[in-house]
């Protein structure tokens, strides 16, 4: 389950690096290697897997993550209110082709027992929407063959939404949030894109039979925003 506000998380200290090159190749000795591992580079395997990143969201495990990104990362799940627990992977430091970001991992959850992971967890964190956060770094290796169900990438720079276009297309759809941040749908690509004046674009790829948990996850976003009263 995505939590409301996921998507428009606004992260910061990301490192230099280059963003949304048109064609790049990599030069090792006389000849060139093409990329692969592109943001825009989406392939639908079939409607439960999407390869992106060099990722197949949907089939890969959070241990081929880590062979791949190879990023530190934070480990944690997250108690819902309506008795649901989510687990992510939170990839820290990503350079991939040259481009730089963040990367957060949705992981399979199912079958976690609940009092095991609270009495192997780090110190409880309430979040806005009152979720409650629990660490869980120490059981690490225990996940590694946890399935990727979800990947979010947030890259170091601000993207200008004509770059996006000119990569990704016109959207399906399109939900604005409020005056500074609408979200761009593309079901038939896995993907929305959170696009902000004011932060940091975000990228989110899910495989395609999943994608009405993703677009409702938006729409649950704007209706949060929608109840927060004015200042």
């Amino acid at each position: 389950m995505f939590k409301p506000l996921t998507l428009i998380i606004v992260l910061v200290l990301f490192l230099s690096g280059y963003w949304f090159y048109s064609n790049m190749v990599t030069p090792q000795n006389d000849s060139t290697t093409r990329v692969t591992n592109l943001p825009w580079q989406i392939t639908i395997i079939d409607d439960h897997t999407l390869h992106v990143l060099d990722l197949d969201v949907g089939k890969a495990t959070l241990g081929d993550a880590v062979k791949i990104l190879k990023s530190e990362y934070n480990l944690a799940w997250f108690d819902n209110q309506d008795g649901s627990i989510d687990l992510e992977a939170y990839f820290i430091r990503v350079s991939l082709s040259g481009l730089r970001a963040k990367i957060l991992l949705e992981l399979d959850s199912d079958q976690l027992d609940i009092d095991y992971l609270k009495k192997n967890s780090g110190k409880p964190e309430i979040q806005s929407s009152r979720t409650i956060k629990y660490p869980l770094d120490d059981l690490a290796h225990k996940m590694s063959h946890r399935v990727i169900r979800s990947l979010t990438y947030i890259p170091k720079t601000n993207v200008d939404a004509q770059l996006l276009k000119s990569k990704f297309g016109q959207a399906e759809e399109i939900i604005p949030l409020d005056d500074n941040t609408e979200f761009w749908l593309y079901p038939k690509r896995g993907l929305v894109i959170s696009l902000s004046k004011k932060g940091k674009e975000i990228l989110q790829y899910i495989p395609i039979a999943d994608f009405p948990r993703l677009r409702k996850s938006v729409q649950d976003t704007v209706e949060y925003a929608k109840a927060q009263p004015v200042e």
